[in-house]
């Protein structure tokens, strides 16, 4: 064998080695996942703080709660630069429009990852903020099987298998009493691409509205990208069908299926796993579409004009005791409704939840703040 052959033979390696140190270096560049990661959780809660009930024409009792869900574009440098002052305007209407009173009631943000982008979630001064998986977090329930050959398949110049460099970037805010909550990643060989890098997953919390006689409760969840993964779309779908199977693990763990619910979610538009799991099998789930002007409509999971109109999408189910209805929904900070502040549009969703004016409240575990 000549010098040519051994160098050819020996660069590989060379490459692979100058990887390694790049992605070590890039990895040592990003921001700590323990500063970035803000967390709040309320001991009591604040009756003046509360959506006010009202009687409805048939006599029901009900509540407003204005749900915003954003998708931030939280990446660190070198993934995003320039981002620090679209977060602040962020963080600055989300404050302005608490400190005037108009909401949101409940703020759902993905892909926050930056301290200037879980700052977002301080800023309305929300008594409990909830992050999801936390960098670190390891998934406590089953995964789900994955297809034969899929793990073997990995590619690590593709961001897989070299562990999670970043937590989930989800966050969920409310002042409404906060009775049980739960975080939980997706398996750590359940994704595909770059996305493995996240520590993406899912995250849930059981709420209570005083005065009604049944809990609400709130999923959120971040799935697999397709193109941006970087991988074949075939291994791209098939880690989506793996996260809605491992997502619907957890909403069996907060008994979604008898109960009310609004479930939030970057889906990724409509993908492989949206065809099947909890939400496409149960009757009573709907999306809470986009109708004429700011109207909403009920839509079916497989209503494609509803996935069409928002890249983001927030679901619901109602109850024997709750009824969960969507009045308005809106995508905000698009270009049209304000400046565009990130990659993905802000979706504004009003629901009315009302209940029978004969049916006892619900006693609430997290007693009233002193005056």
């Amino acid at each position: 064998m000549d010098r040519t052959d051994r160098r050819i033979r020996r660069w590989p390696w060379v490459a692979a080695a100058l990887l390694l140190g790049l992605a070590a270096a890039v990895r040592a560049i990003l921001p700590d996942g323990a500063a970035a990661r803000v967390e709040r959780v309320a001991a009591c809660h604040g009756p003046a703080a509360q959506p006010r009930v009202e009687t409805l024409a048939d006599g029901r009792r009900a509540v407003r709660l204005r749900v915003l869900l954003w998708n931030v574009e939280g990446l660190p440098w070198p993934i995003r630069s320039g981002r620090d002052a679209k977060l602040a305007r962020m963080a600055d209407w989300i404050a302005k429009r608490r400190a005037a009173g108009l909401g949101p009631d409940i703020l759902i943000l993905h892909k926050a990852f930056t301290p200037d982008a879980s700052r977002i979630a301080l800023a309305g001064d929300f008594r409990s903020v909830l992050p999801g998986p936390a960098r670190d977090h390891a998934r406590h329930l089953p995964t789900a099987a994955a297809p034969a050959g899929f793990a073997a398949a990995a590619d690590w110049r593709k961001g897989e298998g070299l562990g999670k460099w970043l937590d989930g970037g989800l966050y969920l805010a409310t002042d409404l009493p906060v009775l049980a909550r739960i975080q939980l990643p997706f398996g750590a060989a359940s994704c595909a691409g770059y996305d493995c890098l996240a520590n993406k997953g899912s995250q849930a919390a059981i709420v209570a509205i005083p005065g009604a006689p049944d809990v609400l409760r709130i999923f959120n969840t971040h799935r697999n990208a397709r193109e941006p993964s970087g991988v074949p779309v075939a291994r791209a779908e098939t880690a989506h069908a793996l996260q809605t199977e491992e997502n619907d693990l957890i909403l069996q763990a907060i008994r979604a299926d008898g109960g009310a619910l609004i479930a939030a979610g970057d889906f990724n538009n409509y993908r492989a796993g949206d065809r099947r799991g909890f939400f496409a099998e149960d009757p009573g789930f709907r999306l809470a579409a986009k109708g004429r002007g700011w109207k909403a409509r009920p839509a079916a999971i497989t209503d494609r004009k509803a996935w069409d109109d928002a890249y983001d999408l927030v679901g619901y189910r109602s109850s024997d005791t709750l009824r969960v209805e969507p009045l308005a929904v809106t995508s905000l900070f698009d270009g049209k409704n304000g400046p565009r502040l990130s990659d993905h549009d802000a979706q504004y969703i009003v629901f009315r939840i009302s209940w029978a004016a004969d049916a006892p409240p619900a006693p609430v575990a997290v007693k009233p703040c002193p005056a």
